[in-house]
């Protein structure tokens, strides 16, 4: 059995307000991202908030049986057909990627703007600069000397938008600050406090950042901090005390990489629940009527979890073959809660006859299975996942030493076979063997997507350019201070360094991302936001491969 140790709280809950309607797909195209992660929506100029987005890419084989949008190939194109075969050992997995936990960067403490080493908060003080925040060291290393002036703004947090003006309060209003470069401006502007006409909430954040980061970097997490300069446009180590030499912790380097990862190019299997919990109506037999809201589809999810973690394929990122990890929502409701999941066991199976899946499923005795299953399988599953619950003082230290928990769910649901044992479908059921336990119905993941890139949509190879993240940050440069941080070589001085930092040099995740890493030539999915706030899924047919 998976050892169970549950965090008080899970962090991030990062896209609540977005809707998704899905029609049938359609070859239309239209400029924008695939998926964007909608936060809000100034009602008064249809201004939209946007946490993030996705560029789908689509390896084009579909299967039948199992709904389109829950298609096995749209996570990963090694979950074809074959790969719906059910196989009664496949009862354990783990991802053999280098996943760690790291923070979700929250907008209401101004992003990877936060000085979250230091005790003092006036953004025109750069004086300490040892205990800036992280894009502030970037725009202190690569845009030095290049202030800008942020603009006092007044505002009401989101939540106060959706209320009657009258019930609104007072705006709350933040001072005139100098920023030390442009990144950080665009930082505080878009994911801190500077928004134009809202204040950000306490839950929006960098958690798909952080989760396609750490699933999808083949430089991995920085083994030690370094103190680094620019030397005729190299990184090189230097002294502490060196002019122009600046201290980049591991948590400074792991805010930017997941800012770079804040628009990516992905995959996406599933669809979104927008509703409140209240408002998900259920059918006789205990099943959300609306469909986005009764995803994945339990034949998707058993067969990713034992085609990912289980059995061997290749990292989209990288080409390497192995044990990838991949991100899930981990809430069917309105709320967004994006993580990695790392490893499954499955507790028990037991084979049943069709009453006895009728009833566990529902209370109707007419419930409709799919016309060629002639088996049917209940599966307790037990699924690991890591979360973003790391205090600023563990970001000190080397992520894979931070010893945070892993956060366990069991899933309970029943798959239907054909008489050669291949899967059609499923469906959540509650557990069975005990009134107060798990209901899967409701609690199951609702979409899975796994990293390819850090390049998402209107971004160049560098990923910069774009709206959806900070496009004053190269990925060239993180990438080489990361690189630094994992192997001393990459950044030798001419003379003697003191690195002042943590862990060992060398030994770090520089793997070759080959063609994979430029980003997708194709854009399968496209999405047009509708107001107040919603989105319409086009696909393309086009696959990306030959």
């Amino acid at each position: 059995m998976l050892a169970r140790c549950i965090p008080a709280v899970l962090l991030c809950a990062c896209v609540p307000e977005l809707n998704q309607i899905a029609p049938e797909p359609s070859s239309n195209d239209q400029d924008g991202p695939d998926i964007e992660y909608v936060l809000g929506v100034d009602p008064a100029t249809g201004m939209k908030k946007v946490g993030g987005a996705h560029e789908v890419i689509d390896f084009g084989y579909y299967r039948e049986a199992v709904d389109y949008y829950n298609e096995g190939t749209l996570l990963h194109p090694e979950l074809d057909d074959a790969a719906y075969q059910y196989d009664a050992s496949a009862t354990s997995g783990a991802t053999d990627w280098p996943v760690f936990a790291s923070s979700w960067w929250p907008q209401s403490e101004n992003g990877i703007a936060q000085r979250y080493t230091s005790v003092s908060t006036d953004i025109s003080d750069h004086s300490d600069q040892e205990n800036l925040a992280p894009v502030e060291k970037y725009d202190l290393l690569f845009h030095p000397g290049e202030d800008e002036v942020v603009d006092e703004v007044e505002h009401w947090y989101y939540s106060e938008i959706l209320e009657d003006e009258e019930d609104r309060g007072n705006k709350h209003s933040h001072p005139e600050v100098t920023a030390i470069g442009p990144a950080t401006a665009w930082e505080l502007e878009e994911h801190g406090v500077y928004q134009s006409w809202v204040h950000p909430d306490s839950w929006w954040g960098h958690c798909n950042g952080w989760a396609s980061y750490a699933t999808t970097e083949p430089g991995g997490a920085p083994e030690r901090d370094i103190w680094v300069k620019v030397d005729n446009g190299d990184i090189v180590e230097c002294q502490a005390n060196d002019s122009d030499c600046v201290l980049f912790r591991m948590g400074d380097i792991e805010a930017l990489m997941t800012e770079l990862y804040f628009s990516d190019t992905s995959t996406f299997a599933g669809q979104r629940c927008d509703l409140q919990p209240d408002d998900i109506d259920v059918d006789a037999d205990g099943r959300p009527e609306e469909e986005a809201c009764r995803d994945i589809n339990p034949a998707t999810f058993h067969t990713a979890v034992v085609g990912m973690l289980h059995n061997e394929a290749e990292h989209l990122g990288t080409g390497q073959i192995g044990h990838p990890a991949f991100v899930i929502d981990h809430n069917y409701d309105y709320e967004v809660w994006n993580f990695p999941l790392t490893e499954f066991e499955v507790n028990d199976t037991e084979d049943l006859t069709e009453a006895e899946a009728t009833a566990l499923v529902g209370t109707g005795s007419d419930y409709k299975w799919n016309v060629d299953a002639e088996k049917f399988v209940r599966i307790d599953l037990t699924y690991g996942m890591v979360s973003d619950s790391v205090s600023s003082s563990s970001m000190l230290t080397y992520a894979h030493d931070r010893n945070i928990a892993l956060y366990y769910a069991d899933m309970h649901y029943v798959l239907e076979l054909d008489a050669n044992d291949k899967i059609l479908g499923g469906e959540w059921i509650e557990e069975p063997n005990a009134t107060w336990g798990d209901n899967s119905k409701e609690g199951h993941p609702d979409f899975l997507w796994m990293g390819v890139s850090a390049t998402g949509y209107g971004e160049n190879s560098d990923d910069t350019s774009g709206t959806h993240d900070n496009p004053h940050i190269s990925y060239d440069d993180v990438r080489a201070l990361l690189d630094c941080a994992n192997d001393s070589t990459t950044c030798e001085a001419s003379t003697s360094s003191n690195n002042n930092g943590n862990g060992s040099n060398g030994n770090g995740n520089n793997f070759d991302c080959g063609q994979a890493c430029s980003g997708s030539s194709g854009t399968p999915w496209i999405l047009a936001l509708l107001p107040p706030i919603g989105l319409i899924i086009r696909r393309r047919r086009n696959p990306i491969h030959s």
